[in-house]
This record gives structure tokens, C-alpha cells and sequence, in this order.
């Protein structure tokens, strides 16, 4: 954020908390349960939401440089981005055109770090039988070539997929159709303060959940339940005193860190741009980056197999430089976010699954839940237009 833009986020913030308020919605919400257990429903949503849809893979400083790459799986598809040795950005569909097997390991190494997908390479090599691919997708290596006669290699380079960077993230399409230029022009303002561009992941973790994805992005979206579901961990720390934004389809929800207000006898020239706050921010169609002043967390949602299902990849990146103190000081954060996330948040979003596919026929979403309830419409909206 701009200097600016810090300085009236956190005025809001102290004035809530000095009022013991927070930003309200116009009115409560109902959803219906069968948006969380109708198979029809998820079908429509996996195809408009996330196969139509510019779906974020990573952050822009994961490829910042030629021969930089990430494999990662996105809704089930196996994706490979490349920075090739002309700079140039690529994106393709992470299987060998020999037998379809992946040409790079989703949990690649990176000087050092492991379990990120990301990594660096000017050739990748299929594990089944040697195939080689450069970063820019052609076929640059066939083991046995005379036993492929009439097979030219130029026709068999990697599958291509859509990609661009906005807003300092990578985005790409699951269709060659989908547009991707500017996918996140309503939020390139918004996310300018954020280091995007030279943050890299330095640990991933893949979690099933037995919920609804949008269950899944909602635990995120709201302060309410601090208190009663986080008592035994954040309650005390993070406070309720939380403000909503929209761009677009896009939103931030953030809640102030316990002595926040102590911003008040500072000179604003003098506040800090990584104010004392979590600030979540949630992306079309599912993807959730969580800022503190010590963390930098990107959580990729997905639907599972059935309504009653999700994926979240949870990954914990770095501003600083990759070395061996802001690795290990992500590691850490990425520990204690998950303590609070898979201990608590996640088995949360199981129980309220279980209690929509077993007769709670609708949610409820009060006014300061309005996060919540502008994914809700945001969601609709999208099926609705793509009717």
C-alpha cells in the first residue's frame, strides 16, 4: 500500500477500536445449504469458476528470472510455469507428450528449501523415458529417435497455457481461451505496497479437507468467531475490530494485532507500511494471501471430488532474500499458522459441512461477517453471467 493508503487503513482501525466496532454489512444473509452439498451446483462451479476463470499460482517473484520455474497442481491440473532463458514467461500443462507424465516434481528444491514447486532449470527431463523439454517448451531431446519415424519434435513441445503477472502474482488459464492479460487490474492499486514481485515460496503443504471449498474460503473472511473457535490460540491477540474492502469482484478483510492503537501517539510520516494487523486478501475465484508484519502465507483453494470436499495448498513465501535466516524464519511462521488453521479453522470448516449435509437448510450471515457475504454474491453472480 501506499504511505497514504496505510495511513487511512490504519485510522479506520484505531477508530474501531476506540468505538469497539467494526465494518458492518446492510443487512444479514441467508445462503441456502444445497450450495455447499449439490453436485450439480459444484459441477457449474468447477467449470465457470475454475476452468473459465484466470486462476493465481504463485507469487511474480517465484519466476523473476530466466531459467526460474514452479510446478504446481491447480484444480487437479498439473501446471508448470517457466521464465526461459530469454526472459520471457511461460505456461504449460505439466505432462511429458511422450505418455503424459510430469516433466517437473511439484515439490522441486530451491536453494536449499524443499516442498515448494519451485525451483531452477534449463532442461527438464521426463522421469518415465528421458524426454527433454527447454523452459520454453520445445521438444529439445528424444532417446531412441530412429524408433519415432515421421514424429517431428517441433510438434511435440509442451501443451501451452495462458499466463501473465498482475498485481504481483502469476496467473494463468486451464483453457487456452481464457484471458489473462490484466486479470487483477482491480487490484494492481491495492496490492502495489506488497512485495510481490521478489517474494518466494519456501514451503508448501497440501491438505484435504471432508468441507465445501467455499466453506473453506470463508473460515478466513471473518473476526466473529476469534473468541469462541480461536480461544485457545489467537483470542487476545487478534481483535474483532475488523475492516472489509471490495475492488471489483476482489476484497481484503483485516483485523488489528492486540495494542494496535499504540499507532496513535506515533507520527503517521513514522508508521510502518507492514502495519500491526492481518491483513486477508481474497482473489476470483478462491485464492486467500495472508499478511502480518513477520508472515506472507498464499492458501489456493480448491474443490475436491465431491461437494463435500476441498484442497487448500498452503504455501509460505519470503520478501527477504532466500538464505538461511528467512528461511527458517518462514518455516516457523508457517508452523504456527498452521497450528491455528489445521487444528482449529479446518476441523471448524469439516463440522459445519457435516451439519449442511445432515439438515441445516440454510447459513446465516450477519452484517459483521460482509466478507463473507460479498464472496457469497460474488460466486452467484459469476454462474448467473455465465448462464
Amino acid at each position: 500500500m501506499k504511505h497514504e493508503d496505510v495511513v487511512a487503513t490504519g485510522r479506520r482501525i484505531i477508530d474501531h477500536i476506540t468505538e469497539r466496532t467494526l465494518d458492518l454489512g446492510e443487512a444479514p444473509l441467508q445462503v441456502d445449504s444445497s450450495v455447499f452439498t449439490d453436485p450439480e451446483r459444484l459441477a457449474r462451479e468447477r467449470e465457470v469458476l475454475f476452468r473459465r476463470t484466470p486462476q493465481v499460482v504463485g507469487w511474480a517473484g517465484e519466476v523473476a528470472e530466466p531459467g526460474d520455474f514452479l510446478a504446481r497442481d491447480v484444480d487437479g491440473m498439473p501446471v508448470l510455469v517457466t521464465r526461459d532463458e530469454d526472459g520471457e514467461l511461460h505456461a504449460f500443462l505439466n505432462a511429458c507428450t511422450h505418455r503424459g507424465m510430469p516433466v517437473a516434481p511439484e515439490t522441486a528444491d530451491r536453494e536449499g528449501t524443499s516442498g515448494t514447486g519451485c525451483s531452477s532449470a534449463r532442461r527438464f527431463i521426463c522421469s518415465y523415458h528421458g524426454w527433454q523439454f527447454d523452459s520454453a517448451g520445445s521438444l529439445v531431446g528424444l532417446p531412441s529417435r530412429p524408433q519415432f519415424p515421421g514424429i517431428d519434435p517441433k510438434q511435440f513441445g509442451l501443451k501451452k497455457l495462458p499466463v501473465a503477472i498482475s498485481a504481483g502474482l502469476i496467473v494463468v488459464g486451464l483453457r487456452p481461451d481464457v484471458e489473462v492479460e490484466g486479470a487483477l487490474a482491480d487490484v494492481e492499486e491495492a496490492f502495489a505496497g506488497f512485495p510481490y514481485d521478489r517474494t518466494r515460496a519456501v514451503v508448501s503443504e497440501t491438505f484435504t479437507l471432508k468441507a465445501n471449498w467455499k466453506l473453506t474460503v470463508d473460515i478466513n473472511l471473518e473476526g466473529y468467531h476469534i473468541p469462541f473457535l480461536h480461544k485457545a490460540t489467537i483470542h487476545g491477540i487478534v481483535l474483532n475490530n475488523g475492516i472489509v474492502d471490495t475492488w471489483g469482484p476482489h476484497s481484503r478483510f483485516a483485523v488489528p494485532i492486540a495494542g494496535f492503537e499504540a499507532l496513535d501517539a506515533v507520527p503517521e510520516e513514522n508508521w510502518p507500511a507492514r502495519l500491526p494487523m492481518v491483513n486477508v486478501q481474497t482473489v476470483l475465484p478462491s485464492t486467500v494471501l495472508i499478511e502480518s508484519p513477520l508472515s506472507t502465507t498464499m492458501l489456493r483453494v480448491y474443490p475436491g471430488q465431491v461437494p463435500g470436499e476441498s484442497v487448500i495448498h498452503m504455501t509460505e513465501g519470503t520478501w527477504d532474500p532466500l538464505d538461511e535466516n528467512s528461511t527458517a524464519t518462514a518455516r516457523s511462521n508457517h508452523e504456527t499458522n498452521k497450528r491455528v488453521l489445521v487444528t482449529e479453522d479446518f476441523p471448524g470448516a469439516e463440522a459445519c459441512h457435516r451439519g449442511f449435509a445432515n439438515g441445516i437448510d440454510t447459513m446465516v450471515i450477519g452484517m459483521g461477517e460482509s466478507a463473507v457475504a460479498h464472496w457469497h454474491h460474488v460466486w452467484d453472480k459469476a454462474l448467473a453471467d455465465a448462464s
